[in-house]
């Protein structure tokens, strides 16, 4: 039903612009303390990941988001999927369009995949090469980009609390369903 909703709302609101963001942030299902006997949801698919930050427990929340803010696609997975994997799957739910990764995303596979595949163009950090006004164009947009990423994490928990994979499912559908509605205006902030 929360899936619903999400889509519903997203076809209303008017995105000017075809430009997508795609990103990911790690979901620990414990502190790091607790590394050593942690056995919840690890049939679910929880297990050791990294990230530029360290490693953690838990599960990888990748999205899909339009320059305007709104969150279009969202996937849960393990830790030890790739980021461009994923990015296959987050763009087939738009066509047509330009996305830019992180360095997660790059590699000219994925490119050259997204763009026969979903006539996506891919740009990431790596694609301006050795130009460093490409490269301080592309670091500027993140930027402004990142402070829609840090307010839609922020209404992330530190950690699962459920036992089941239901749980953290259904709480990530009802954040972005919120997240979606401020960024329409239809809920305040």
């Amino acid at each position: 039903m929360v899936g619903a909703l999400i889509q519903a709302a997203v076809r209303k609101h008017r995105m000017p612009g075809r430009f997508y963001i795609l990103d990911s942030k790690p979901i620990p299902v414990r502190k790091p303390i607790r590394h050593g006997r942690v056995r919840l949801l690890r049939d679910e698919g929880a297990c050791f990941g990294r990230n530029s930050v360290g490693g953690f427990f838990g599960f990888k929340l990748h999205a899909l988001i339009h320059s305007s803010g709104v969150v279009l696609a969202i996937v849960l997975s393990p830790p030890n999927w790739s980021d461009r994997d994923v990015a296959v799957a987050l763009c087939a739910s738009v066509q047509g369009a330009t996305a830019l990764g992180d360095h997660g995303c790059r590699g000219r596979e994925l490119a050259q995949a997204l763009a026969q595949e979903m006539q996506m163009f891919l740009l990431t950090p790596g694609s301006a090469g050795d130009h460093k006004k490409k490269r301080a164009l592309i670091s500027s947009v993140r930027e402004r980009v990142e402070t829609c990423f840090s307010s839609l994490w922020s209404r992330f928990i530190d950690r699962v609390f459920s036992r089941s994979l239901e749980g953290p499912r259904n709480t990530i559908k009802l954040k972005v369903l919120h997240f979606n509605f401020c960024q329409m205006g239809l809920l305040p902030t």
